[in-house]
């Protein structure tokens, strides 16, 4: 009986679609000097620690990787890295790279040192785009600790005072966001909400995923 011929292997550097790249790496079979025909969109996967050496795609979307730490040696990226809420933290000095967070472009200083900002410096930026890429890398608390807001609604609940509290800017849509406090920890979270929010329960409901406030009804809120 004639035997069957073995599946062939992917040949060095024969270079490889955009959907098998993604497949090969996550299955841990990529071998170094992969090169992907278009981009290679890796995001939001948990299971990616690292990727293969000499890689070289168009563009590299590896947001929400939280467990990738590091680039390869030897990464080629022809266009772009997205890396809003990787775990790249750092890279070396004239790495050549275009960064980007949630497809904004951005520098060095604001992608791995975002507490070097100001809630001023935010205010003063007229990119409304990149304006909110600033708001999320500074984060709510600080940036509300240091402009103010304007607090809409307050009320009491299981974990205690919550408020409802709005930053206006006169080019974009409000900021608008639940102040709540945990009731099992005692830590203070800050979660935005659509600037139409009304009141603290109606916003409440929405981030508990219910559209029309009334049915949502807690066992225990005050």
């Amino acid at each position: 009986m004639p035997r069957k011929s073995a599946k062939p292997s992917l040949r060095p550097n024969e270079p490889v679609s955009s959907d098998r790249a993604r497949k090969l790496i996550l299955e841990h079979r990529a071998g170094d000097g992969l090169r992907v025909l278009g981009p290679l969109d890796l995001r939001g996967e948990p299971s990616l620690y690292s990727l293969p050496e000499n890689l070289t795609c168009e563009s590299l979307d590896i947001s929400d990787c939280v467990n990738l730490t590091t680039l390869p040696l030897g990464l080629h990226v022809t266009h772009w890295i997205e890396l809003a809420g990787s775990g790249i933290t750092r890279l070396p000095k004239g790495h050549g790279f275009v960064l980007r967070w949630r497809g904004v472009q951005v520098s060095d200083r604001l992608a791995f040192e975002p507490q070097l900002m100001t809630g001023q410096d935010i205010l003063n930026t007229e990119n409304v785009e990149l304006r909110r890429v600033l708001i999320e890398r500074l984060g709510y608390e600080r940036f509300l600790q240091q402009v103010g807001g304007v607090i809409r609604d307050a009320d009491t609940d299981k974990g205690g005072d919550r408020q409802l509290i709005c930053v206006a800017f006169e080019d974009d849509e409000p900021l608008m966001v639940l102040r709540v406090t945990c009731p099992s920890t005692g830590h203070i979270h800050i979660l935005r909400v659509p600037p139409d929010m009304r009141s603290c329960h109606q916003a409440a409901a929405w981030v508990a995923g219910f559209d029309n406030p009334d049915d949502y009804q807690p066992l225990i809120e005050a």
